[in-house]
């Protein structure tokens, strides 16, 4: 009897130390699904404040056309701020979430009386925050190496994201150098080495994700997209940076072909977020499944 006892004490512990872990589980990939929202909201703040360096620098270094999307851009910042002001509770851990609000409390202080030099650097800074406080919430949530020591194909989208940095700059320092003709050799310099920089970067990112077995068909024309786009934009840098040809790149035009560039590497960033989503997504309904 007493035996019959403890086998039922040991079995209970045992189902109830299961259950526990289920719950824990549970909790744990909320958080994670949580994390992945949050991160899709920064990524969208982070777009619309590389635009707003673009279409600021171009239009303060002498295409006043970009003026009124530079508005329409600004007043979506600040609604996209508003909401994610809802998640304050979990950024406010986040030293670099404080830097990037100040940064851009600072922007739109200095945009009447500071120099289109000075708000560009100020932008950089800003978007440099962001990727940090992104960065930061990917490993703590495990959304890069997924329990693997080296970042996996799926993890590549904040690789992306920092590749489309590289291309933001570019866009911004093109249509600046498109729209004043001046062709100052710090911003050619500049320009030229950004350039480098994203045909050394960009495209093996793209031949990693495109040999993954696992993502292969979903990522395959999305691919071929980014980089007809990246050829497109690299072309039109060389052409610009050319001091004969210069007349030949408005900025305006300058400006589309680096946005469609950015806009072909977000839809890769937000696949493999939303796959990252719904894999979290899946493994909480199995544990709320066995749980109940």
């Amino acid at each position: 009897m007493i035996w019959m006892l403890f086998i039922a004490i040991v079995a209970l512990s045992a189902i109830g130390l299961y259950r526990l872990r289920l719950v824990r589980q549970r909790a744990r990939h909320e958080r994670r699904l949580q994390a992945i929202v949050l991160i899709g909201l920064l990524r969208q703040l982070l777009e619309q404040v590389q635009r707003h360096r673009g279409l600021s620098f171009g239009a303060m270094s002498g295409e006043h056309a970009l003026e009124a999307r530079r508005w329409s851009v600004h007043q979506q910042l600040l609604q996209l701020l508003k909401v994610i002001a809802e998640h304050e509770a979990t950024l406010y851990w986040y030293d670099s979430w404080h830097q990037t609000r100040d940064l851009w409390q600072q922007i739109e202080a200095g945009f009447e009386h500071e120099s289109a030099e000075h708000l560009l650097t100020l932008h950089n800074r800003m978007t440099a925050s962001l990727l940090d406080t992104i960065a930061a919430l990917a490993n703590r949530f495990d959304l890069v190496c997924l329990g693997r020591l080296a970042p996996q194909a799926e993890g590549l989208w904040l690789e992306l994201l920092e590749n489309i940095e590289l291309i933001g700059q570019s866009r911004a320092v093109g249509t600046g150098i498109a729209a004043n003709r001046q062709n100052l050799p710090v911003w050619r310099e500049l320009l030229q080495s950004l350039s480098e920089q994203i045909n050394e970067q960009a495209y093996s990112v793209l031949a990693r994700l495109i040999s993954d077995p696992d993502l292969r068909v979903l990522v395959s024309q999305p691919v071929r997209d980014a980089e007809d786009a990246l050829d497109v934009l690299l072309e039109n840098i060389r052409a610009l940076l050319e001091r004969q040809h210069a007349q030949r790149v408005h900025s305006v035009e300058f400006f589309q072909l680096a946005t469609r560039a950015i806009s072909a590497q977000l839809l890769l960033v937000d696949l493999l977020l939303e796959r990252l989503a719904l894999a979290s997504g899946a493994v909480r309904s199995s544990s709320s499944e066995a749980a109940d």
